[in-house]
């Protein structure tokens, strides 16, 4: 049979065979693709079975751990102040009493108390400035006491002019009149200062106290 013979006959026979319709061929496609599909989907999961879980770790760990709540402590219930009684300013009558009889024990020794202002009842060392009991021109002194107890005067021979120029709790500081050539008596006209010092009972001077003819001269009249 040749050639021709051939293709003739196998054209006959194709044409014997039943068409087969287009929704088969497009059923088969579908069928292809989605077994395709279920392929891949079993090789992912596969993957991911086998993928270690570091990183759901890592995620769990970068999550910020809540922090407590500090509890609120229980407020305590303030007891009301008692008002503080305010305290006298002036002297308490017991330091007023100390000065009064300090005062007495000046007089007792003849002299009257120049001012009680000199006294601080506070201190340790306390000092009064007297004078003779009527006698304006006979000069001052200085009368010293420890607390209430009278240590002694400044100097044997009295001052023209006599003041207490700084206390302090165990230290006085005495300004005397010191006379000039030309000064009228009863009127000098320098001043020096002598600090007094308290060592255990007794008085100590820690300057010089000027002499007692440059320190008082008698007015006249």
């Amino acid at each position: 049979m040749d050639a021709s013979a051939r293709k003739n006959k196998s054209e006959r026979d194709r044409r014997r065979l039943p068409r087969r319709p287009r929704t088969s061929l497009w059923a088969r496609r579908i069928a292809a693709l989605a077994a395709t599909a279920a392929l891949l989907g079993t090789g992912v999961a596969a993957g991911l079975m086998i993928m270690p879980d570091g990183h759901d770790d890592s995620m769990a760990q970068a999550a910020p751990a809540s922090t407590p709540k500090p509890k609120a402590k229980a407020k305590k219930t303030e007891k009301p102040r008692k008002a503080r009684k305010p305290k006298p300013k002036g002297p308490t009558k017991a330091q007023l009493e100390a000065r009064k009889e300090a005062m007495a024990e000046v007089r007792r020794q003849g002299f009257t108390t120049l001012s009680a202002s000199t006294y601080d009842p506070k201190a340790t060392l306390r000092v009064l400035i007297g004078r003779p009991v009527g006698d304006a021109g006979g000069g001052s002194h200085a009368f010293f006491f420890m607390r209430t107890r009278y240590l002694g005067k400044d100097a044997l021979a009295p001052s023209s002019k006599l003041s207490v120029a700084r206390k302090g709790k165990v230290t006085v500081t005495l300004s005397y009149g010191v006379y000039q050539p030309g000064d009228t008596a009863g009127q000098p006209s320098a001043r020096k200062r002598v600090r007094f010092k308290l060592e255990g009972e007794r008085i100590q001077a820690l300057d010089t106290i000027p002499i007692d003819s440059a320190r008082f001269q008698r007015r006249r009249g």
